[in-house]
């Protein structure tokens, strides 16, 4: 197996959330924030980014599974605590938003609590790859090499999840 290469450091990373959890609390201030994480890639972003937001808000955990079907696509949602939206603004976790078909899924699924608001983040952003009409509200990182990326909770076959930095494998 390839030895991933570093494309954004640590320290990178933990300012460009402390920027979007800023950007967030101000944008939300007074208001209750809910962060659904998509499992398992945004996991470590969720954590890094509610302790970056100063105010009411907290988080749930959601997973959502794609797969090919003989019609297209089958998109469900396999994992959520207890999710309660009602009258909160709510922003989807993404590690990766690449074709938006589950966000786009996660997004109508919730938009039946009737939060206040309902929105993306997203840790990597990849437009070029969309095949829904989906743009994240916040964004972390917009240009990335191409490859496969892991670290900062983000695996390939079980691996590299734990590297602190973003890295790509070829």
């Amino acid at each position: 197996m390839e030895t991933p290469r570093e494309v954004i450091s640590p320290a990178a990373i933990a300012a460009r959330v402390r920027e979007l959890g800023a950007q967030i609390a101000a944008d939300y201030r007074g208001r209750e924030v809910v962060l659904v994480g998509m499992l398992k890639g945004a996991a470590i972003f969720l954590a890094d980014l509610l302790r970056a937001i100063d105010g009411q808000v907290r988080f749930e955990l959601v997973n959502v599974v794609q797969q090919p079907a003989t019609r297209g696509e089958l998109v469900e949602l396999t994992y959520a605590t207890q999710v309660h939206l009602g009258g909160a603004h709510a922003l989807i976790l993404k590690d990766i938003c690449h074709s938006g078909v589950t966000e786009n899924y996660l997004l109508t699924h919730l938009a039946q609590q009737q939060p206040a608001s309902l929105e993306v983040a997203t840790f990597i952003n990849k437009p070029k790859l969309r095949r829904v009409a989906l743009e994240p509200k916040y964004v972390a990182f917009d240009e990335v090499p191409e490859g496969r990326l892991v670290g900062y909770g983000m695996e390939f076959e079980g691996h590299w999840g734990n590297l602190p930095g973003l890295h790509v494998i070829g």
